[in-house]
């Protein structure tokens, strides 16, 4: 399998602490997971989006583990829902919607259950489903 491959090395990942663990990088994760399956396009886009944001000395696969640690250990959307209304703005909102079509899309077929976690993120956030849906075509 995909992800035990690439944490095949033990590596420390509780001293990572920068933009905490990316809000985009955790949500595309759940998309990512959301039908149950990681298909290798969408965890190249996710390792592109860490080496995006982490600083060098980091290795990408330390930060995805403890993205999927701190994924396993969550129950729930709230937190990162709430963090994104209290300090995002709508523009922000936007690119974030922007980045997480991307993951959708990124295997090729746009799986009901990512599109479905995609128009409830929209939701959350306080987009229209109007908006929302021109992001979506506007990126596909």
């Amino acid at each position: 399998m995909l992800l035990k491959k690439l944490f095949s090395k033990k590596e420390h990942v509780e001293n990572i602490d920068f933009p905490e663990m990316d809000i985009a990088l955790q949500l595309m994760f759940e998309i990512a997971m959301s039908d149950g399956y990681l298909d290798k396009k969408e965890l190249q886009l996710l390792k592109n989006r860490v080496r995006e944001i982490a600083p060098q000395e980091i290795a990408v696969s330390t930060v995805l583990k403890k993205m999927i640690d701190q994924s396993l250990e969550s129950i729930s959307l709230y937190p990162t829902i709430k963090k994104i209304n209290d300090t995002y703005d709508k523009e922000k909102k936007k690119d974030l919607l922007r980045t997480l079509w991307k993951l959708v899309i990124v295997d090729s077929k746009i799986d009901p259950y990512e599109e479905s976690l995609y128009f409830k993120i929209a939701d959350l956030i306080y987009i229209k489903r109007s908006k929302a849906n021109q992001i979506k075509h506007e990126n596909s």
